[in-house]
């Protein structure tokens, strides 16, 4: 054999072990990092750093309270037992006032210099409210009058929150407040370098708030230690559900983010239209409205491991080329409810099994929390701009019109109505035997 014939020979077996070693490594390379995966999917646990907080106080309903936005930190925005003696007898007699003619006492007004945009938190004591006039108030339950005030620096439409002895405020000047409640001091607070336009949380010893800045905070509720952050990407203007193991809030990327409650670690962040809402948690399950007509119901525990978004990405190319004979479900998928004519833009109140949805367009649809199935459609006059809330066999909502709504929650139908100064600008607020609401004209009711 010529020696240059023998020796292409020999560079090409060269070559060819080379190849050979070459792909022996990179199987093993992808061997391992397929092991590494199943490792970390079978040992990644996102709650798994936890924090014990220095007091375990909330904003929880109990009693005749009302501390918060949507009445506790699952944002449902209801009661179990009708405690209004006026609306028990309503409900027992079916009678319904003349448009009219107001039914129900006015026990005290207050009238302040600008609209009143948040929903007010009741104690067996005090009111709390928030003025677009810049002030944050303490009202006296009784009577109405004024126990102390906090100057604000910007009009504040957020909603304060109740737990223990502390008041927490969150400022469109980009500062978060926490108040002795009883004599309105700061106790600490935190500056953003963006606005706060959403309202705070507070759950077991820690109180939560979204930010313009695209941060989610969690502060310990009694120091203000700041425990974690989270960045969400995107603007947060919407109040936060949280329960024991999550916190769940809206984004204005069009984004629903589930987040560990003690971490701040991503569960799961599901894909929805505008938002201009909070979600609702009620179980496992997490309800949310958007602009576009859907409502939308979400299983919070599901969670989203590492390639799992990239592999419903893949899965979705390949249906999109007809490879796939279904589109991929996303992860925590339960049900959906559309009505295209609709805008939703406010938080869904939930209710014995069922979600209560109001629209801009001033209509309110009773869905099964189960299936989304549409159970009744109530029609008031005017637009609605606030949640609703239900308060035993009661819904209640306030309209443009300036009518207060009660309505039997079995039926659909009106059992009473209220005119009152303007515009209903919160969600109607039951504490005991009264009725608190305010208007778009800076009023304060306190009806019995």
């Amino acid at each position: 054999m010529p020696g240059e014939e023998g020796e292409a020979i020999e560079i090409n077996r060269l070559q060819t072990l080379k190849r050979a070693k070459k792909k022996r490594y990179i199987f093993r390379g992808g061997l391992v990092a397929v092991v590494l995966i199943i490792l970390g999917l079978l040992f990644w646990n996102p709650g798994n750093q936890n924090f014990e907080p220095t007091t375990d106080i909330s904003a929880q309903v109990t009693g005749f309270e009302w501390n918060m936005y949507q009445g506790g930190p699952a944002l449902s925005g209801s009661r179990d037992l009708n405690q209004l003696a006026f609306l028990n007898f309503c409900l027992l007699f079916d009678c319904v006032s003349n448009s009219d003619s107001n039914f129900g006492d006015i026990v005290w007004r207050y009238q302040a210099n600008g609209a009143i945009s948040s929903s007010p938190a009741v104690t067996d004591k005090a009111v709390y409210i928030t003025t677009e006039d810049r002030r944050i108030l303490a009202l006296e339950i009784e009577t109405g009058n004024p126990i102390w005030e906090y100057p604000a620096e910007a009009p504040t439409d957020t909603s304060p929150a109740v737990a223990g002895d502390m008041l927490y405020v969150a400022l469109r000047e980009g500062k978060f407040v926490a108040l002795d409640r009883n004599n309105g001091t700061v106790v600490w607070d935190f500056q953003s370098s963006e606005p706060f336009f959403s309202s705070p949380t507070i759950h077991n010893g820690l109180a939560y708030i979204g930010s313009g800045d695209k941060k989610f905070f969690a502060f310990d509720a009694l120091t203000g230690e700041q425990i974690w952050e989270y960045d969400a990407g995107s603007r947060i203007a919407n109040a936060a559900a949280v329960n024991e193991d999550v916190v769940a809030f809206t984004t204005q990327n069009n984004v629903v983010h589930v987040v560990d409650a003690l971490n701040g670690d991503l569960r799961l962040d599901y894909p929805i239209g505008s938002p201009y809402s909070a979600p609702a948690m009620d179980g496992k399950l997490l309800f949310v409205a958007d602009l576009n007509g859907v409502v939308r119901a979400i299983d919070w525990t599901k969670i989203q491991y590492p390639m799992e978004k990239l592999a419903r990405r893949f899965r979705m190319t390949m249906f999109l080329w007809g490879f796939e004979d279904t589109p991929p479900v996303m992860k925590g998928f339960v049900w959906k409810f559309r009505n295209p004519r609709e805008v939703f833009q406010n938080t869904p109140t939930i209710a014995k099994g069922m979600v209560y949805v109001p629209s801009l367009n001033g209509s309110i649809y009773k869905l099964s929390a189960t299936t989304g199935d549409i159970q009744w459609r109530y029609t008031t006059d005017g637009t609605i701009s606030e949640s609703v809330s239900v308060v035993g066999d009661l819904m209640l909502t306030g309209d443009s019109t300036g009518k207060i709504h009660g309505v039997d929650v079995e039926t659909g139908k009106k059992i009473w109505e209220m005119q009152l100064d303007g515009h209903i600008s919160s969600t109607p607020v039951v504490s005991a035997e009264m009725l608190f609401v305010a208007t778009q004209n800076g009023s304060l009711y306190a009806i019995k």
